[in-house]
Parts: structure tokens; C-alpha cells; sequence
């Protein structure tokens, strides 16, 4: 299917579409309102619990927060040549449930390079201000 999909359509497309569909796939199935990072990375699991597509943990650095989802069926389905598309996926869908806690619109989730590592198809990203 990756190889299908590469063939297909440039990079930049694929991970646009990707970013899509988690915007969708996190719309279809909001958080409750949070008042900390614990009860938020509670209720990101138990989204991702009910759908088998791994866990995620948040650590919080002085100017951002780290997002590590690990255990991902689309990291291990298409593997690390993909990670650009893939990690477009998980933007999308952790951006639509940030922007719903209320975070301000100038922070945005990125992922890190490379975005997926080895351990465990581990995909880090980052909520972070926009640096223009």
C-alpha cells in the first residue's frame, strides 16, 4: 500500500491527506475537558485503547510539550519510509484535540525528525509556538 500510495502522489500530498484523516478520525471522537496533562494524556489513551492504536505519554520541557505515541499500527503497516506521512496523521489528530481543550491558536503540533524512531515505532512530536 505505501509503495502504491508513493507512486501515486508526491510526498507532500500524501502527508496533507494524512493530517486529514486524523483531524477526522479526532473529531469523530472528542476528550472530555481536561484541567491537567495527566487527565489529558488519561483520555488520549483511552481513545487509542478503544481502537488498539497504541498509547501515548506527554512530557512537559520549558518551551514545549513532548507527545510520544508509540505502538502504532500505521507506523508498523508502512514502516520507517513513511514516517513523514504517518506522523502527518498523528498532527492532525493531536492538533483537533488540543485546539478543543482550548490551547492558543499559535501553538501547533510538529513532529520531530525523524518522526518515527525505533523503538517500539515510537512517533515524537512536539506542541509548540508557531516561529514565523
Amino acid at each position: 500500500m505505501a509503495l502504491e500510495l508513493s507512486a501515486g502522489l508526491p510526498s507532500e500530498e500524501i502527508r496533507a491527506l494524512f493530517k486529514r484523516i486524523g483531524s477526522h478520525m479526532a473529531q469523530a471522537m472528542p476528550l472530555a475537558r481536561c484541567d491537567s496533562l495527566q487527565e489529558l494524556q488519561a483520555e488520549f489513551n483511552a481513545r487509542w485503547a478503544s481502537i488498539a492504536w497504541g498509547f501515548s505519554s506527554l512530557r512537559e520541557e520549558e518551551d514545549f510539550l513532548e507527545i510520544i505515541h508509540a505502538c502504532s499500527p500505521l507506523a508498523v503497516a508502512f514502516g520507517p519510509a513513511s514516517s513523514e506521512w504517518i506522523s502527518g496523521f498523528f498532527e492532525g489528530a493531536y492538533q483537533v484535540w488540543f485546539a478543543a481543550q482550548g490551547i492558543p491558536s499559535v501553538l501547533r503540533v510538529r513532529a520531530e525528525e525523524p518522526a518515527i524512531t525505533s523503538a517500539a515505532s515510537q512517533i515524537v512530536l512536539r506542541l509548540s509556538r508557531v516561529h514565523p
